[in-house]
């Protein structure tokens, strides 16, 4: 008998030992047409490509975040973007940078069996004019007669103007009448309405990404009733082109973007009902990026749990490929699909359950072990469930902070600068809840702005800190903030032509005109 518990112990022993991981190196280079570069003129297209080695092996599975280096933590706005490394061996990210002096790293996420690793900063100069117009106004007469220059900046990214005001007199051959010194100026934040492009019926969702490889954002919408995703490309000034109409042919409740097949390109993934409730079965269906803004829709649908309404991607196995996490709102559980790194996944062994009548989710590290988490929204409940990766597919329940009443909305950001990713919750029946990470997946609530429901991050005023943007009926508002978790109230936008009537669903930020 004292033989068998020796010879069990051993076994035990060895099973649960850890096996080290190989430790990488990342590279970072900067290119623009082709070539290495330090300096840019505003408005290039920069590329940025990440090399990942162990050893003198290049690796070709795994996740790279391009960051901005001067940041504590690569997320929200510090988080240029995210790319997998490729068969050739790198992940590559292009992007038009503001004017200004920049600093870039790219983080390895690691794996199982590679270690994590970031590159050296690489430093980049955009170097322009920033856009103005000019304005005049006469007052007076013969004898007292006034002229005013208003220069203004074309965006609330640009300093104030400075310098000096020629008035000219055109009818002179430009005469010159007189110079002034502008006086000093005042920056205020400010939107502008674009082009509006058209999408399907009923759009319920929106996403962002680089669908054409361009360096210039485009987007995808969710349309519900007349059960498409519409695909449209950037223009590079705000203005937008049809790339897709892709038929779903059920009922879509919810998508997501990332590449799912490893070969740089951004894909679709959509949840679906086969009936309006989903008793009829729930599915998964991915659309692989072909590089042009078309999709070609992969063979496999797996099943989910019933009604899926939410849905985001992530490595939570720690094998470098894009998984999936799909909340089940009848079922108040998470599918857990993992990804075989072409586009079609498997289900894992457990769904965690969640709160009454969950509803949306997000990932992140909130613990700081290097492995994903997940906060997932209870409308029901009014709180929140957070369920810590155990790094193989599977999770552990942890912390339900509350929230305010039917939240409806969950982002993730470090709103308070010190590292660790927080939380913002938009909330159906009461004002915003921000919940500050405290670094092993509990959170302190502080209490935030007024109502609003669906949320966007970005710095808006640039100070350096995030902002939020989010829906309120047929208006947008925005807070701004002071980098402690809390906000100031800022300016409240309307589409144009304005219809009080409607009821905006879905919100994304990004640089669409490329002025940083």
């Amino acid at each position: 008998m004292r033989k068998l518990v020796s010879i069990l112990a051993l076994l035990v022993s060895f099973s649960g030992s850890a096996v080290a991981q190989t430790t990488t190196t990342t590279v970072l280079t900067v290119t623009s047409a082709g070539n290495a570069v330090t300096a840019v003129a505003a408005g290039s297209v920069v590329t940025l490509t990440a090399t990942v080695e162990a050893g003198s092996t290049a690796l070709t599975t795994g996740q790279v975040n391009f960051c901005d280096a001067s940041a504590k933590s690569c997320l929200d706005i510090h988080l240029l973007g995210t790319a997998q490394l490729t068969s050739a061996g790198t992940a590559i990210l292009k992007f038009r940078p503001g004017i200004g002096s920049h600093s870039y790293k790219a983080e390895f996420a690691g794996t199982k069996a590679y270690s994590a690793s970031a590159s050296s900063a690489a430093a980049l100069s955009v170097t322009g004019c920033y856009p103005s117009s000019t304005g005049i106004q006469s007052t007076g007469g013969p004898g007292s007669y006034s002229l005013t220059a208003t220069v203004v900046g074309a965006d609330h990214y640009s300093p104030a103007p400075t310098g000096a005001v020629s008035f000219v007199d055109t009818s002179n051959s430009n005469a010159v009448l007189g110079t002034a010194a502008l006086g000093s100026g005042s920056s205020a934040l400010s939107f502008l309405n674009s082009a509006n492009p058209t999408t399907g019926n009923n759009p319920q969702a929106i996403v962002v990404a680089d669908f054409n490889g361009d360096g210039i954002p485009d987007f995808a919408t969710l349309n519900y009733q007349s059960r498409t995703i519409t695909a449209s490309l950037g223009n590079g000034d705000g203005t937008f082109r049809a790339a897709a109409s892709i038929p779903i042919g059920k009922f879509p409740n919810a998508f997501t973007v990332a590449d799912f097949n490893g070969d740089g390109i951004p894909d679709l993934a959509v949840v679906y009902n086969n009936d309006y409730v989903g008793s009829a079965g729930s599915f998964v269906t991915v659309l692989l990026g072909n590089g042009d803004g078309t999709f070609t829709a992969t063979a496999a649908s797996p099943s989910v749990g019933n009604n899926p309404v939410a849905i985001v991607p992530g490595d939570f196995n720690g094998d470098g490929l894009q998984d999936l996490a799909v909340v089940n709102q009848i079922d108040s559980t998470v599918t857990i699909l993992l990804g075989n790194g072409d586009g079609t996944f498997i289900a894992a062994q457990s769904s965690p359950s969640t709160g009454d009548n969950p509803g949306g989710i997000v990932a992140a590290d909130f613990n700081g072990d290097g492995k994903l988490d997940l906060a997932i929204l209870n409308f029901g409940s009014g709180a929140l469930t957070v369920l810590l990766g155990n790094g193989d597919g599977t999770f552990t329940a942890a912390a339900t902070p509350t929230t305010d009443v039917n939240p409806f909305s969950v982002s993730v950001a470090d709103l308070n600068g010190d590292g660790i990713p927080d939380l913002v919750v938009g909330n159906a029946g009461g004002n915003l809840t921000v919940l500050l990470g405290v670094g092993d997946g509990t959170f302190t609530t502080v209490q935030g702005p007024a109502f609003m429901e669906n949320l966007a991050i970005g710095d808006f005023n640039a100070d350096g800190i995030p902002d939020l943007a989010g829906l309120n009926g047929s208006e947008t508002v925005t807070f701004l903030g002071k980098g402690d978790g809390t906000f100031s109230t800022g300016p409240t936008f309307t589409p144009s032509p304005h219809n009080s009537e409607l009821v905006f669903y879905s919100i994304a930020a990004a640089d669409f005109n490329g002025d940083g």
